[in-house]
């Protein structure tokens, strides 16, 4: 931010940060989402697609990523990538930044969320969890900072999740990890502020993706559901995007650091 003659922080110009997110904003941008072929990430990447961003997107199957890249008009761009390995995730990210020298904005979107009663947790399965759930998204985050500081957008949204703030049992190295997520999250808003670079974090419930319906929810599960939700229905993945693109916008620019919550209201901070 400029100086005042006397050495004060001024205020932008008026105007300068729109009132409400725009399309337009991400027209021609450059966006890396990470597990771009399922769920929410797969929701994003297409809408993204559609605003005429071009979207680098990773994911373990190339079938199901054939599926997302034949609704993005050839904006969607590919990679399939195994998030535990190190070396890989940081070369997916350079890679993307080859694509013009500058990346808008980062979504670390992927994750594994095996449930295993804590008896049976072994250091394998621990390690997977924090691998792809944490170390993916700092290494993400790490080597995405230098494109970031040359694109416009200069967002990144990390998706969380309310499962650890409600401590559901079975679930503890999954919990451990997107718990450290945020703590990640609120201090790399700090590291990369002076950067111009934003860092904020999107917590949905549960969300009625094609995995959770056909893995883990039956009709009990969704009256239980919504009736400890404020709101009396149903979530699926289209509320969760406006409010991710929300946060990469301009709108939420003098947001970062924060921990935005879609779960219909089951659980207040």
């Amino acid at each position: 931010m400029p100086d005042t003659n006397d050495g004060r922080p001024q205020l932008p110009p008026e105007g300068t940060i729109p009132p409400l997110p725009t399309v337009s904003e991400f027209e021609d941008s450059v966006v890396v989402v990470t597990g771009g072929t399922d769920g929410l990430g797969r929701h994003l990447t297409k809408t993204l697609c559609s605003f005429g961003a071009h979207v680098f997107f990773c994911g373990r199957s190339r079938e199901k990523a054939d599926a997302v890249l034949a609704q993005c008009r050839a904006r969607g761009h590919f990679m399939r990538l195994d998030l535990a390995d190190p070396e890989a995730t940081r070369e997916f990210v350079r890679s993307v930044g080859t694509f013009r020298g500058s990346i808008d904005y980062v979504v670390n979107n992927a994750a594994v969320d095996a449930r295993t009663p804590v008896h049976e947790v072994d250091v394998e399965t621990f390690d997977t969890l924090v691998a792809v759930n944490l170390r993916a998204q700092f290494l993400v985050c790490q080597a995405a900072v230098p494109f970031l500081e040359e694109g416009a957008g200069k967002a990144i949204v990390n998706i969380g999740t309310t499962n650890w703030m409600h401590g559901w049992s079975g679930m503890s190295v999954y919990s451990a990890s997107k718990s450290g997520l945020l703590g990640m999250t609120r201090t790399l808003a700090r590291d990369f502020g002076p950067k111009g670079i934003r860092v904020n974090m999107v917590s949905p419930g549960w969300i009625m993706t094609e995995r959770q319906l056909a893995d883990h929810i039956d009709g009990s599960a969704m009256r239980d559901l919504v009736e400890t939700q404020c709101v009396k229905s149903l979530l699926d993945e289209q509320f969760v995007t406006p409010a991710t693109l929300f946060m990469l916008s301009r709108a939420s620019g003098g947001m970062s650091g924060q921990n935005l919550v879609v779960d219909g209201g089951k659980h207040f901070q």
